[in-house]
C-alpha cells in the first residue's frame, strides 16, 4: 500500500508540472496580484479585524478562484472540485494539501459581495493601471466593438459585452456590460480610451452616426469608423477601399471574444446585470493576464 505523500513527494510533483510549463505558475510570475487587495478589502470592508469570529478567507486567494473560474469556464460546483482535485490550482491558490478550500457557496458569497460593492471598475482600472506602470501604453489607437454572451436561462439572447482594446498591445482597456437588447453603436461614447496616445478610433458601421462621430471630435480623436451604405444607392467606391482597409486594422477586436468564448468558455451562469457586469469584468481581467503573459514572454514593452 503506498504510504502518505510527504513534502518532498509533492515538491516533486510541483516541480514536474513547473517542467511541463504550467500557465498558472507563468500567470503568477507575471501578475502581481497583490496589488488587488486594497480595492478587495475595501469592497469587501475588511478593515475592521477586532470583531472576533471565524477569520475570512484570503480575499486575494479568493479573487484568484475567480479568475481560475474565467481562465477555464468553471461554475462555482466545478470550481471547488477542481481546487480539490489539481494542484497546479492549489499552487496558484498558494493553499498547501491540509488547508481549507473555499466550497460552493463560499465562492458564490464571494462574487455577490463584489457585485453588491460594485467593485469591478475598480479592480479593472487597477490593473490598467499596473500595466501603464509597467510600459504597457495604449498604443496604435483604439478599437471598439460588441458581442452577446450567452446565459443560461436565456441562451438566444443574455448579455452583450463592449469592450476597447489598444491596437498595439490588442489589451482591453474599456468594457460596459449590457442587456443583448441594447444598441452597440450607443456605448462608443462611454468607450472612448482617453489615455490612447494615438488618435484614431476604429469600429464596424454599427457605430457610424452622427452623434458618435462628434463624441469622437469633441475627445480629440480621429474617426475609422466604417462608412455605411447610402440606401438605394451602391456604396462610393473610395468608401469601399476605406472600408477595406479598416476592416484589417478592426479585426484584431474579434480575436479578443473568440478567445473569451472558445478557450475560455465564457458563459454567463447568473441572473442579472450586475451579476454579469463582475462575470464578464472578471473575464475580461483574466484575458488581459493572460495576454501579459504572452507579450512578457515575446516583447518587451515600448
Amino acid at each position: 500500500m503506498a504510504g502518505q505523500p510527504g513534502l518532498f513527494d509533492l515538491q516533486d510533483r510541483y516541480a514536474e508540472l513547473s517542467k511541463s510549463g504550467d500557465p498558472l505558475e507563468r500567470l503568477l510570475s507575471v501578475v502581481d496580484f497583490e496589488v488587488f487587495r486594497p480595492t478587495l478589502d475595501a469592497a469587501l470592508g475588511r478593515k475592521d479585524r477586532s470583531r472576533g469570529g471565524r477569520p475570512p478567507l484570503d480575499a486575494v486567494m479568493m479573487f484568484k478562484i475567480l479568475v481560475l473560474q474565467a481562465l477555464y469556464g468553471l461554475s462555482d460546483e466545478q470550481a471547488e472540485y477542481q481546487v480539490r482535485d489539481r494542484l497546479s490550482f492549489m499552487r496558484f491558490l498558494g493553499l498547501g494539501l491540509g488547508d481549507r478550500v473555499p466550497d460552493r457557496t463560499t465562492i458564490w458569497l464571494f462574487g455577490e459581495a463584489l457585485v453588491t460593492a460594485g467593485a469591478m471598475e475598480g479592480l479593472f482600472a487597477r490593473f490598467d493601471a499596473d500595466l501603464k506602470e509597467r510600459g504597457y501604453f495604449a498604443l496604435g489607437g483604439q478599437i471598439i466593438d460588441a458581442s452577446i454572451v450567452e446565459g443560461l436561462l436565456i441562451p438566444a439572447f443574455g448579455y452583450k459585452s463592449h469592450i476597447t482594446i489598444d491596437r498595439r498591445f490588442r489589451l482591453i482597456r474599456r468594457f460596459i456590460v449590457t442587456d443583448a437588447a441594447r444598441h452597440d453603436g450607443a456605448q462608443l461614447p462611454g468607450l472612448l480610451n482617453p489615455d490612447a496616445f494615438d488618435s484614431r478610433v476604429w469600429a464596424d458601421s454599427a457605430y457610424r452616426s452622427k452623434t458618435n462621430e462628434a463624441a469622437i471630435t469633441a475627445a480629440g480623436r480621429r474617426s475609422m469608423v466604417h462608412f455605411r451604405k447610402p440606401k438605394g444607392r451602391p456604396m462610393p467606391e473610395p468608401h469601399q477601399r476605406a472600408n477595406r482597409a479598416r476592416s484589417a486594422v478592426r479585426s484584431a477586436v474579434e480575436h479578443v471574444f473568440a478567445d473569451q468564448k472558445a478557450r475560455m468558455g465564457l458563459f454567463i451562469r447568473t441572473i442579472g446585470l450586475g451579476r454579469a457586469t463582475v462575470k464578464i469584468g472578471i473575464a475580461n481581467l483574466a484575458y488581459n493576464f493572460r495576454r501579459l503573459a504572452w507579450l512578457e514572454g515575446r516583447t518587451a514593452p515600448a
